[in-house]
């Protein structure tokens, strides 16, 4: 990629439309699934957790009312600049890359990398060290998380459209397969100013999620469908697997 080509996710993620598309993210399903999950982890208050592109932290937050000591970090300045707001000394945030290494921040009991933070990147060997750099700060033994999309579930249903009209603005888009992403494409409209970006998620199988765990420093315990935490089929929602660092 050229130095004055910008990546999609730098541009849409900070802007006040994308807070505002995706205001109404559902925070109960937020608040079982994690109980799922530390159930399923045997994680115990006081334990630390990474939270790897964590938006604006509401799975942190989660978290870290479960007990656990917290670090979350995105790329976007935005959402760290809201999750910011509840920062505690058990509680903290940064902003990012996860290509880059995480320099000082010690050691984790968990990783968790949820609601598809990932697959943005035009090479597959960003997403493996964005993966490497994370098992690097596991603990030996330490588990990892990872919540994807099941992009065979969603190709059945592409393309589509869709549009919203929220507080006077208009969004409207279109949904497609391209080249081996899922590419959403969102028209807004804001009175007279018209605006357009794009989300692009790579198609990951879940064999070849697994295989890039296994190949970034983990061992793959088990494949889960849904929030619920049911067995991965091939027509699941989800894609959620559990690892261990080797």
């Amino acid at each position: 990629m050229g130095k004055s080509e910008k990546e999609w996710f730098t541009e849409w993620f900070d802007t006040p439309y994308y807070h505002q598309l995706y205001k109404h993210r559902n925070d109960k399903e937020a608040q079982e699934f994690i109980s799922t999950l530390l159930f399923k982890l045997e994680l115990f208050p006081g334990e630390r957790v990474l939270d790897v592109a964590c938006g604006k932290g509401r799975h942190s937050r989660v978290f870290h009312q479960k007990g656990m000591s917290v670090l979350g970090f995105d790329l976007s300045s935005k959402s760290i600049e809201q999750a910011s707001i509840y920062e505690n000394p058990t509680l903290e945030f940064h902003k990012h890359d996860m290509r880059s290494p995480y320099d000082n921040w010690g050691q984790f009991d968990a990783a968790v990398n949820l609601f598809t933070s990932f697959g943005y990147f035009d090479s597959e060997r960003d997403d493996i060290l964005s993966l490497k750099n994370i098992a690097k700060v596991l603990k030996p033994g330490g588990f990892f998380v990872q919540d994807y999309l099941n992009g065979e579930y969603i190709l059945n249903d592409l393309p589509s459209k869709g549009k919203k009209k929220i507080n006077g603005v208009h969004y409207s888009w279109i949904k497609q397969f391209n080249n081996g992403f899922i590419v959403k494409v969102i028209d807004i409209k804001d009175g007279s100013e018209k605006l357009q970006f794009q989300e692009k998620v790579k198609v990951y199988s879940a064999e070849e999620l697994i295989n890039i765990h296994e190949n970034s420093g983990f061992k793959v315990h088990e494949v889960f469908g849904n929030y619920k935490l049911d067995y991965f089929q091939e027509q699941s929602p989800r894609i959620i697997l559990i690892s261990e660092r080797k």
